[in-house]
């Protein structure tokens, strides 16, 4: 049973989490992103396979990266997420957008950006239209858990029971129909382009946190339902 402390350091954490995911699959990284990550430390056993393998291969990129990293990057990021030099109709390109790999036409602007735009009115989230992207972007659905997170960390300390359960359960339902469905698909075609290691393994990465973000809040959602909120 997680103390009133513990949940709201996991509210928290994830927050920053996804923020920081958010950041690497919007745009290019910057020297400073990448001089922060190269410095981390990452763990070898986090007891969740996709997050030990996406830490190995990002570990594997720093070993062997090259000396300009913001150009190498940024030249992957390119190749893999805005299909820069890909020409085929025949293969899928790894456009980070939900339509694209869970609707039946394989286009942007499906059903699953409908959702998402539905739910992020209904918890009061939104894109910033400045940006032109459809809503259904990786990082934006990443930003929408790290609103949530922030919210329920409110709701936590107020210890309103009632909006923290709401929370939590809408949290749940957008990992498990918003991300977990399509990033393994992303994965794995992001991999067809991939010349380095960084980006799969930062989408293993994303899996792993996702996935034990989501155990987190089944427990927490199984002590709500069952007791005060982190009395």
């Amino acid at each position: 049973m997680l103390t009133h402390t513990q949940l709201l350091d996991f509210f928290s954490e994830s927050a920053s989490t996804y923020r920081f995911l958010s950041q690497v699959f919007f745009k290019e990284l910057n020297d400073q992103a990448i001089a922060e990550l190269a410095a981390a430390e990452y763990p070898d056993d986090t007891g969740n396979a996709c997050l030990d393998e996406g830490y190995r291969l990002v570990r594997r990129y720093f070993a062997f990266s090259a000396t300009d990293r913001r150009t190498q990057l940024a030249c992957e990021y390119a190749r893999i997420f805005l299909a820069a030099g890909v020409f085929t109709k025949e293969r899928q390109t790894a456009v980070p957008y939900e339509s694209v790999f869970t609707g039946d036409e394989r286009i942007m602007m499906g059903d699953a950006r409908d959702d998402v735009v539905a739910r992020f009115l209904e918890d009061g989230f939104q894109v910033n239209p400045d940006l032109h992207e459809p809503e259904d972007h990786l990082a934006f659905e990443l930003e929408y858990l790290v609103n949530m997170n922030e919210r329920a960390g409110e709701w936590a300390q107020a210890k309103d029971k009632a909006r923290l359960r709401r929370n939590v359960v809408r949290q749940l339902e957008f990992i498990e129909g918003h991300l977990l469905n399509w990033i393994p698909a992303l994965r794995d075609v992001a991999q067809e382009y991939a010349k380095l290691t960084f980006y799969p393994g930062m989408l293993l990465v994303a899996q792993g946190a996702l996935e034990q973000g989501r155990d987190l809040l089944r427990d927490i959602l199984e002590q709500l339902d069952g007791t005060s909120a982190a009395a």
